[in-house]
């Protein structure tokens, strides 16, 4: 079966390996190690309840609780968690299903900033950026998720959250996955999405939307992190345990000291949302990667994040977990040669090593800025990738013995019938450009590959409309957000 908007499968095809069965081990034991004798800071008093009825070893520390959680409790979490996770879209054409070896990339997110479509110039983002970039994810079919990828700068910060999911529930029809912030802002998200999808039972059946929570490096579980967590999980939607270790800095110097604390807090959010909500579904995330000891920036376009994340996604494997890893995010200011350059060198080993969901297209400036153009650009190398992953079939109607015996020595496959009925299965570009020097002049004027891209990005927004909500459930929406807004100003 070909699903061509949710993912494609990597296993039958090319592959990384990086890690041994024994070295995996090791990982874990290590992270078990760190839960148990280090342990993780709880902020939240209800979570560290929880830790503490469930047989974790909880102490009073200021104000906060320091839990440490024996490994017996780690691998029963495990256990239960959900292994087979589909992340229901709102249209059901777009359903991801995460299962082993099935590879499918979002853009990152969230985004502060934006290059102008028009004045190519950068600026703050708006609700109404928000609205034009959920509409292009839409309408692009390898992005097979939909991610917070930017931030609605123009509305109250406390209320960020709430007009991000209904700009991305109003403009698109794929899965939704974004940060919630706090308790009373997932309540209000999960009542807009069981309105998009006809009722709270119906969500809880098939949740189309995922809840990210991250926790704070090193070894932290903050109020926000487990309040998001708790709400989510009681609400019948899924959860994420998003980590963002920067080695060097929140993290390690070693980046498998760094991997295994990322690890160590990916485990903690699990068994909280286990405790929670025992057999909810738990994708673990991750977002670490290096701090560049020269700037104190985090490095995004490293070859150091792609290195921590292959080992993450293979530690996700280990455990038979879906992962979302950040990946092809580039530290460039511009849709440029280096943008190009960082995406591939970063997304393509993540993708080969078999991480389910990569999320980093579009984004450049550290994760900062979003860009159309570079987004365009992204979405046709993920093609690419997507055409890798599936290999060379092997097998007596590829190998065409007849065929080839059939022409013989300087015969001519280009006028063979076998041949046109099988044009299709070779890559063809879009953006991309394989014309002669001549045919590019003429086709484009000479255009490069960033306006081409910037052109293709205005042609989708004029012309793509998302699969539309009800208007029942339009207007219920706008009705909670409105009815949010006035709560906080109230």
């Amino acid at each position: 079966m070909t699903i061509n908007r949710s993912g494609v499968i990597s296993v039958n095809g090319m592959g990384l390996n990086n890690y041994s069965r024994d070295e995996l081990d090791t990982i874990h034991h290590a992270a078990c190690h760190i839960l148990k004798h280090t342990g993780v800071l709880v902020e939240l008093e209800a979570a560290a309840e929880y830790f503490n009825s469930a047989g974790a070893f909880v102490e009073k520390k200021g104000d906060n609780w320091l839990v440490r959680i024996p490994e017996w409790l780690v691998t029963d979490s495990i256990s239960s968690a959900a292994k087979s996770v589909t992340y229901y879209a709102r249209n059901p054409e777009n359903d991801l299903y995460l299962e082993k070896g099935r590879v499918g990339f979002g853009t990152f997110g969230e985004q502060v900033n934006v290059i102008d479509l028009d004045t190519r110039q950068c600026r703050n983002t708006t609700k109404a950026d928000c609205n034009d970039i959920y509409r292009l994810v839409d309408a692009l079919d390898r992005l097979a998720w939909a991610q917070r990828a930017v931030c609605p700068g123009d509305q109250l910060s406390t209320a960020q959250a709430v007009h991000n999911f209904q700009a991305l529930i109003t403009n698109t029809s794929k899965h939704i996955t974004i940060g919630m912030v706090d308790k009373r802002s997932v309540e209000t998200i999960v009542k807009m999405a069981a309105a998009a999808v006809g009722g709270d039972e119906k969500l809880r059946q098939k949740p189309i939307c995922t809840c990210s929570c991250c926790p704070i490096s090193p070894l932290t579980l903050a109020v926000q992190c487990c309040e998001t967590l708790i709400a989510a999980v009681k609400g019948g939607i899924n959860v994420d345990i998003m980590v963002m270790a920067l080695s060097g800095g929140t993290g390690p110097v070693t980046l498998a000291g760094t991997i295994v604390q990322t690890l160590a807090e990916q485990l903690s959010g699990l068994v909280l949302a286990q405790l929670v909500g025992k057999g909810s579904a738990v994708t673990f995330g991750s977002c670490s990667t290096i701090m560049d000891l020269k700037t104190g920036l985090s490095a995004l376009g490293a070859p150091e994040w792609n290195m921590i994340g292959s080992a993450l996604s293979q530690m996700a494997q280990y455990y038979s977990l879906p992962c979302r890893i950040g990946s092809g995010v580039s530290d460039s200011k511009i849709p440029d040669a280096q943008a190009a350059y960082e995406f591939t060198l970063n997304a393509l080993p993540l993708a080969l090593s078999g991480a389910n969901m990569i999320f980093g297209a579009g984004g450049i400036e550290s994760g900062l800025t979003f860009d159309y153009a570079k987004l365009i650009m992204d979405h046709e190398c993920i093609t690419s990738i997507h055409k890798m992953l599936g290999g060379v079939n092997v097998k007596d109607d590829t190998l065409v013995l007849d065929l080839i015996d059939e022409l013989g020595p300087g015969g001519s496959y280009l006028s063979h019938r076998h041949t046109f009925q099988h044009v299709r299965s070779q890559s063809q570009p879009d953006v991309f450009d394989r014309k002669t020097r001549e045919m590019w002049m003429t086709s484009s004027g000479g255009k490069d590959l960033t306006e081409r891209a910037y052109e293709k990005a205005k042609h989708i927004l004029e012309h793509h409309q998302p699969h539309p909500l009800s208007d029942t459930a339009e207007t219920t929406i706008n009705d909670l957000v409105t009815g949010f807004e006035e709560s906080l100003t109230s």
